[in-house]
């Protein structure tokens, strides 16, 4: 259907859309590496910051282990990776001689504080690990789990010593009274419940406080009598535990992702998604102070003289504070949140990501930023970049966020204009192999087919075809190599072959039991490779739509797909590891394993030599193909 009016956004440079600074530090990438990874870009995700007792470093818990930095310098020290899925919390003993770590691989683990060599693991959760608490005394750990329960552990030996069942719903946070009496913990999921025990008899006690919803983090006031909590519908609340009255709560703007306790005990800090951190007093419950973020806050620690706060934020930075001035005193850079998607420049010299908010350049020989254009004006509501792509001359990147697909100068990062039409979030985007043509796939289940003009001041042209039929959101789209036909990818299970031409629908591939989610024609053009929640990579013959392989070997979510330069080999990855398959006889030929969150990107360089990952634990992984030539042909 050709379309006769016209939505577009178009100028040299808009208010909000604008090439950032290098705030990106890449450090020790080839730290923890795992094999056949040749480089890393990114630190990971940050879940929680705390510092060491003698106040030098701070220790990271990250989605790809554990960072200890040098407070002083802000260089890191450390890379702990002995877990083997993401890193969620991490607590000190008294004595300062160890700490503990929770984790999505079903463990806890335990740390020479000193040495940072790893003790042993804590075994016996069957689902993630989300907290973990110390004893006063140090003999007791105490772990919360997504299996609903807690545990109680011997930290020195390791040996379970009881398990709490009582809670229903996943436990997210645990803690200790400061005489050592009472262990709390608190179970979230819809709603929230927190329980009191007896960490001795490992009987639940009989104290009960009311209105707890949304209750994720709770700490004790140091005389063991108020306990205080951070809720999800933006409260902080604080409770005689004697009673279970709520004495004061005292609202904010912005979910509490956490809340930590000064040394001292008068005051307690709160780290916010309204992208503060907020100052309480103690006795009163009167706000104090708010120190501003450009993102979300997602932890905070206090040194242990008191005077400076650390603050890490979604934008992958930490920030140290001097508490009594309210001024930045310095900034670790590099933990990025997301990866979304994944493009090489033709040269094969950059690396392109798309990120929340902001579409990243990398230096391939370096590992560190060249640029970052900032995607949305900084006072619009994060996007997340879902696609990006290369034109074939390497001249112009297109990307996705919101319902818009935009072009850049791939050389400047200047703005170029806005393809406007899709009526919910644009997920998938792709050129032509003329470069003339942009594909753009969308939630409102459509697929759009808009005009470059080629060699033009101005690059947006008229819009081309709304292709309709899938009935469910579209996460892909992909040219034939001819550029004759444009194949799209569902949630509706499906993939449909369109004439890009005249936009009529010539074929519908079915054979997905899930929703699809990545798709790719061979350098050839005679196979489509897809993957979706089924688990499953499928090979198709592009002419006829035959299902010609089902390659198996991942059990759910396949994210990306990719093919080799000649086709040979098929690449899919899922929520931790990567396989590669022989594409004519669908043997599974390599895995590489080492991302700990959804492998959603894959992309060949340009030479074959190396693959690129890019996943939601907030790193890029390249892979050194020339040990495989089976796999870079």
């Amino acid at each position: 259907m050709k379309i006769t009016s016209l939505l577009f956004i178009i100028l040299p440079m808009i208010s909000g859309h604008c090439l950032l600074s290098n705030a990106y530090a890449q450090t020790d990438a080839l730290w923890g590496l795992p094999t056949h990874a040749k480089n890393r870009i990114g630190k990971g995700r940050v879940n929680e910051i705390a510092y060491f007792p003698d106040g030098t470093k701070l220790a990271v818990a990250s989605t790809i282990g554990v960072w200890v930095y040098d407070v002083r310098t802000g260089e890191p020290t450390k890379l702990l990776t002995e877990h083997k899925e993401q890193v969620n919390s991490i607590t000190f003993s008294p004595d300062g001689a160890t700490f503990a770590t929770a984790s999505d691989d079903n463990t806890a683990g335990l740390w020479d504080a000193h040495t940072g060599q790893h003790i042993h693991n804590f075994v016996g959760h069957g689902d993630d690990v989300n907290a973990v608490a110390f004893s006063p005394d140090g003999n007791i750990l105490a772990t919360g789990s997504d299996d609903n329960t807690i545990c109680l552990w011997k930290p020195h030996t390791g040996k379970l010593v009881a398990r709490l069942e009582e809670h229903k719903e996943p436990v997210v946070s645990v803690a200790f009274s400061p005489d050592g009496k009472i262990l709390v913990s608190n179970a979230a999921l819809g709603g929230s419940s927190i329980g009191f025990w007896n960490p001795k008899t490992a009987k639940s006690l009989d104290i009960s406080i009311e209105d707890t919803d949304g209750v994720e983090h709770i700490v004790y006031a140091p005389d063991g009598r108020m306990l205080i909590s951070g809720d999800t519908d933006n409260t902080i609340r604080f409770w005689d535990i004697g009673t279970g009255e709520l004495l004061r709560a005292r609202g904010t703007y912005g979910d509490i992702n956490g809340v930590v306790l000064s040394p001292n005990g008068q005051t307690l800090a709160s780290a916010t998604s309204y992208d503060t951190v907020n100052f309480w007093d103690i006795a009163t419950g009167k706000p104090l102070k708010t120190l501003e973020h450009d993102t979300p806050v997602i932890s905070v620690a206090y040194s242990p003289d008191g005077e400076t706060l650390a603050s890490a934020s979604e934008d992958g930075k930490i920030q140290f504070w001097d508490i009594a001035s309210s001024k930045r005193i310095k900034t670790i850079t590099g933990h990025a949140l997301h990866v979304f998607s994944l493009a090489y420049a033709p040269d094969g010299n950059t690396l392109v990501s798309g990120n929340i908010s902001t579409i990243n350049f990398w230096n391939l020989e370096t590992g560190k930023s060249m640029k970052t254009i900032r995607a949305q004006p900084k006072y619009f509501e994060a996007e997340n970049v879902l696609s990006v792509a290369y034109s074939p001359d390497g001249s112009v990147l297109a990307s996705v966020e919101s319902n818009n697909a935009r072009l850049w100068d791939a050389e400047i990062g200047r703005f170029l204009g806005t393809f406007s039409g899709h009526r919910e979030i644009t997920s998938s985007v792709a050129f032509s192999p003329d470069g003339r043509t942009l594909a753009s796939g969308s939630h409102d289940n459509t697929v759009r087919l808009w005009e470059i003009r080629i060699g033009k001041l101005y690059l947006i042209g008229d819009p081309l075809h709304i292709l309709t039929g899938h009935t469910e959101d579209v996460t892909a789209v992909a040219f034939s190599p001819d550029g004759n036909t444009l194949a799209s990818g569902s949630h509706d299970y499906t993939i449909r072959l369109w004439d890009v031409q005249s936009g009529d629908h010539l074929n519908t591939l079915i054979g997905h039991m899930e929703k699809v989610y990545t798709m790719v024609y061979s350098p050839d053009g005679s196979t489509i490779a897809s993957g979706g929640w089924d688990g499953a990579v499928r090979l198709w013959d592009s002419q006829t739509g035959e299902l010609l392989h089902t390659l198996n070997g991942h059990t759910r979510h396949i994210a990306a797909v990719a093919f080799s330069l000649d086709g040979g080999t098929v690449a899919g990855g899922n929520v931790d590891t990567i396989h590669l398959w022989d594409a004519q006889s669908g043997t599974l030929l390599h895995s590489l394993t080492g991302h700990t969150d959804l492998v959603n990107s894959l992309t060949y360089s340009p030479d074959g030599k190396s693959l690129a990952s890019g996943s939601r634990d907030g790193t890029i992984l390249l892979w050194d193909l020339t040990k495989f030539t089976d796999a870079k042909r």
